[in-house]
């Protein structure tokens, strides 16, 4: 079994990357353009009932913990009352990055990008095989985004910006993602937004992969191009999500990944580990830190964060807090 859509679809359920779209004429940025959606059923207005949880300590103290999707659909909107209600009760919101912010600053966007170049003399041409570079350069000119400025770029960032042009803009838009929505309320009301992470460290952790593992992410996203498959299992998650189905999620999320070869198994340890386990437990002590300060934090994460072995709400209950799921 490949994971590729551990990379490919979840990352809307575990990193709000954030793709930087300006003129390319510049030498650390990028034009990209999104190819001809197709078709898909629409959920009814208002239908989203996502997973929300209420995490307390013995003195009382609460945060919230809500699983986000980076992409949505506009017809998720409103959210229920059961997550809006705590969001405007609280003292400020905390999100994995403030990435309306960080679009709005471009001198924040180039030190980001900086990360994902190669700086010392090579190219992406110097890390992959020839092979795997044509084919991805052909997807790259097929989706008219392609430019030479890309060779400076590591193959992490191809593989990133491949899947993320690939997502059908009838099924979701980064637009309408769950944190943007949020922020978006937060700005508008004045409310304190802190961030756990940052764009920059994201886009950092990327960078920091092997070199082995990027060729690899960069291989399946290039095999995945037009996959209709891929379209399907996008619409299958994105179902999961607005369900508000904790169990199936977690089995979407624990894939079976006993039949994954020897030489699979060592880059998806790696995987796992930068993208959920050291983030899972980072992101578990800034709301233990905010529980123990009696803030009222509505935190908001990508929902495979918060769900399943290893995940936040695991980790502060293992911790001696109180976990409970809010169901309307």
């Amino acid at each position: 079994m490949k994971f590729k859509h551990l990379f490919t679809w979840l990352l809307i359920f575990i990193m709000c990357f954030t793709l930087i779209s300006c003129d390319n004429s510049d030498d650390t940025t990028l034009n990209t353009q999104m190819p001809a959606p197709t078709a898909t059923a629409v959920p009814p207005v208002g239908s989203a009932r996502p997973l929300l949880y209420k995490v307390s300590n013995k003195n009382g103290s609460v945060i919230w913990l809500f699983g986000s999707i980076h992409a949505g659909r506009e017809s998720y909107y409103r959210l229920p009352d059961y997550v809006m209600e705590p969001f405007y009760d609280s003292d400020c919101l905390a999100v994995e990055a403030d990435i309306i912010a960080f679009e709005s600053d471009f001198s924040m966007q180039t030190e980001a990008l900086k990360y994902l170049m190669y700086r010392d003399g090579s190219t992406i041409k110097n890390h992959i095989s020839d092979k795997l570079y044509d084919e991805a350069v052909h997807v790259m000119v097929m989706m008219g985004s392609y430019t030479p400025l890309l060779d400076n770029y590591c193959p992490a960032f191809w593989s990133t910006m491949i899947d993320s042009m690939q997502i059908d803009e009838d099924v979701a838009k980064a637009e309408h993602g769950v944190d943007r929505y949020l922020l978006k309320h937060a700005k508008d009301s004045g409310k304190k937004i802190v961030e756990i992470e940052s764009a920059k460290s994201q886009y950092k952790m990327l960078a920091g992969f092997s070199n082995e593992l990027q060729e690899y992410l960069l291989a399946q996203s290039v095999a995945s191009y037009n996959s209709n498959e891929d379209d399907l299992e996008l619409v299958r998650l994105m179902d999961i999500w607005a369900s508000g189905d904790e169990q199936a999620l977690i089995e979407y999320i624990e894939t079976d990944t006993s039949d994954i070869p020897e030489e699979e198994r060592v880059l998806y340890d790696e995987y796992y580990k930068a993208m959920y386990t050291d983030r899972n437990i980072y992101m578990a002590d800034y709301a233990q830190t905010a529980l123990n300060t009696r803030n009222k934090v509505f935190i908001c994460v990508g929902a495979a964060h918060v769900v399943g072995e290893g995940s936040i709400t695991q980790i502060l209950a293992q911790r001696g807090y109180t976990v409970e799921l809010i169901i309307e």
